[in-house]
């Protein structure tokens, strides 16, 4: 933490330490200075008493100036009193400065140190010594350790000589400079809390004002949950490599892409676990794009990125291949696997923009394109696809006011007995009317609704509206309805069924519900479990459009259907003359039979067609030849209330033309043909 502080802000610092080291520097110097002084008073006051001691005598005195009559006893006396003043060698000289009487000599060692009659080594006072005022102490500590202080030795006013005294001042050094150091130490310990300490906390709350700006800059340029640049960010850094490429003629591609189903994905795993798969997109879009290119989220599961460089229409192909096989990676979250789909639109640049705004909207344009025909990896933009995008908005706009204002309408489709030819039921088709009078096939509408996330309540108003309807009509009638892949994402599906038919006070066996092959064969195991629950209540299970897609006799055995719907595809065959159409039919019916499952065909159109069912055995009937789908009024009326014998018979004017029989068909949201 030290380190990494001192790293951020090594000039402040840097700078702390410098003054710190200023401080201290300063603090040794007067220090220094501070036990100079205090030894040099000390040696002050040891000369001039020992200088006093020696003037009290003035034939004492005389004797160590002149070197004569000196007495032994009286030099021993004098010797004593500056051993007892600490004094280690003490120097006489006259008022010449001439040197008469030297204790001892550090320069003669290896003489007998402290002889009587003591020694002399020659040596004379400097002249400024001599100039001195007669009361001015001069201290030496040129010697080290043992410094000295020179003290004129005045009788009856006047200097007669000069006394200096040697002190080994070894110990009072060590003491003051222990007690400076102290001193020192407490007086840096007292400046970093007076100045330290506060400069810490105003540089952590600095450093939390950083943060703070950087977070805010952060969360101004970037999306929180993958950290990739935001709508804004990714709108100003394309602009700006747009203005580059202008000049170096660089060509690019910007590239939207959406996850496919993600709303439902979300509403089935969870919030946190739809957000980890989220961050996992942005992972493995930054390891297939280069580290020059932008990517930038743009909405709930809407991801865009601008790739540099692009090698023209195979490399843009490349890309998205790459893209596509990245995201595609099953995901596991925890006991669940899944695996992403996305649909990518494409607009380059120059030819197809010049600016972000126009880039996104045209690749928005493309990724619209893309989801509604699912061709290749990508679509690409083109100038024909303002139309359809901006048909598919106003339809988008009108399902959405379908769903706030429940404009939906159901139409219903008779179905009648293959044997008998009575009146059994209807199929439930969903219609959305179009402002005018009409109404929008449900092949154009429910991608779009599916897109958006709007089926799952669109298929819950189906169930609850079809359940209120048939209650209304005679009690041997049932309905049936087709079922959404997405109403089998979350868990509430068998709960709707079950409010819907205590509702309207029906039981199971009145209504039927449709789903098709490739439901089972995507979600087995969760749909098998819901299907078994949706039987538990009474309600009978079709596999609807049987024979046009994997026609998957597993599942078949796996799951008891009650009913198979042979798709009307086969009847469209056996009117164009197609051959062994008749024996599949045949084949189809006889497995059903015989694994206890009854058979419904659609399509049919002509006398003809019907004859061959009954011959076959068919135990339902559903086509154009008995009835359109139309609303429940005129169902009511053109088919229950004119037929109480419960007989549906042939119409009397010419069959029907062939033409598009529209139904709610949730799982491809194409019309059937």
């Amino acid at each position: 933490m030290i380190i990494a502080f001192a790293k951020r802000y090594w000039i402040t610092t840097l700078g702390g330490a410098v003054v710190s080291g200023l401080i201290a520097l300063g603090a040794f110097s007067v220090g220094t200075q501070t036990v100079e002084d205090l030894v040099g008073t000390t040696l002050r006051q040891k000369g001039a008493r020992f200088a006093t001691f020696l003037t009290e005598d003035p034939s004492r005195l005389n004797a160590f100036l002149t070197g004569l009559a000196r007495d032994p006893d009286a030099e021993q006396r004098v010797r004593a009193i500056a051993g007892l003043s600490d004094i280690d060698t003490f120097v006489i000289f006259d008022d010449q400065g001439n040197e008469t009487y030297r204790s001892r000599s550090e320069r003669y060692k290896w003489l007998l140190r402290d002889r009587p009659g003591g020694m002399t080594a020659g040596d004379k006072l400097a002249v400024d010594v001599l100039k001195a005022k007669a009361d001015q102490q001069v201290v030496d500590f040129s010697s080290g350790s043992e410094p000295s202080v020179i003290t004129p030795l005045r009788l009856e006013g006047r200097t007669v000589g000069y006394a200096s005294v040697g002190v080994d001042t070894s110990a009072q050094h060590a003491a003051f400079g222990h007690v400076m150091t102290g001193a020192i130490r407490d007086l840096l310990v007292l400046v970093f809390i007076v100045a330290g300490v506060p400069s810490v906390f105003y540089l952590r709350r600095k450093r939390r004002m950083e943060e703070a700006d950087e977070r805010i800059h952060f969360l101004a340029n970037h999306d929180v949950l993958t950290t990739l640049f935001n709508r804004a960010r990714m709108q100003a850094e394309t602009d700006r490599l747009l203005a580059t490429a202008r000049a170096t003629r660089e060509q690019m591609a910007y590239v939207y892409l959406d996850i496919d189903g993600f709303s439902e994905i979300n509403d089935e795993v969870g919030q946190s676990r739809g957000d980890e798969l989220l961050r996992i997109v942005a992972q493995r879009l930054s390891s297939v794009l280069d580290r020059n290119d932008l990517l930038g989220r743009m909405g709930a599961d809407d991801f865009v990125f601008l790739r540099r460089r692009v090698q023209g229409p195979i490399g843009i192909a490349d890309l998205a291949r790459r893209v596509a096989r990245a995201v595609a990676e099953p995901v596991e979250l925890g006991d669940r696997t899944i695996q992403l789909q996305i649909s990518m639109g494409v607009a380059r640049m120059p030819a197809d923009g010049r600016s972000h705004a126009e880039l996104q909207s045209h690749a928005e344009m493309a990724l619209l394109h893309h989801k509604a025909n699912k061709l290749g990896d990508f679509s690409l933009y083109d100038p024909s696809m303002n139309e359809d995008v901006a048909r598919r908005r106003q339809i988008e706009a009108q399902v959405r006011l379908a769903c706030e204002t429940n404009s939906f309408e159901l139409f219903y489709q008779p179905i009648v007995g293959g044997p008998d030819l009575e009146l059994r039921g209807f199929e439930a088709l969903l219609r959305m009317p179009n402002g005018s009078g009409g109404h929008i096939s449900p092949a154009v509408f429910v991608p779009i609704a599916e897109a958006r996330g709007y089926i799952q309540s669109i298929g819950t108003w189906v169930i609850q509206e079809a359940c209120r309807q048939i209650a209304a009509w005679p009690e041997h009638l049932y309905v049936s309805v087709n079922l959404s892949t997405v109403q089998f994402r979350g868990d509430d599906l068998v709960d709707v069924v079950k409010g819907a038919m205590e509702a309207a006070g029906i039981t199971g066996e009145r209504l039927e519900v449709e789903i098709v092959e490739s439901l089972v064969l995507d979600r087995s195991d969760a749909v098998l479990r819901q299907l078994e629950q949706l039987k538990e209540l009474g309600v009978s299970i079709a596999m609807d459009d049987f024979g046009t897609g994997y026609s998957s006799l597993s599942y078949l055995w796996r799951f008891g259907f009650d009913k198979l719907k042979i798709d009307q595809s086969f009847m469209k065959a056996f009117a164009a003359g197609e051959p062994n159409v008749s024996q599949i039919i045949e084949t189809i019916i006889t497995m059903a039979h015989q694994m206890g499952m009854s058979v419904t065909t659609e399509g049919v159109e002509t006398e003809e067609q019907v004859a061959l069912l009954r011959r076959l055995g068919s135990d339902y009937i559903q086509g154009f030849y008995y009835g359109r789908p139309v609303a429940a009024t005129e169902a009511a009326a053109e088919w229950i209330s004119r037929h109480p014998a419960r007989r549906l018979a042939a119409p009397q004017t010419a069959a029907c033309p062939a033409g598009p029989e529209l139904d709610a068909d949730w799982q491809t949201g194409a019309a059937r043909a």
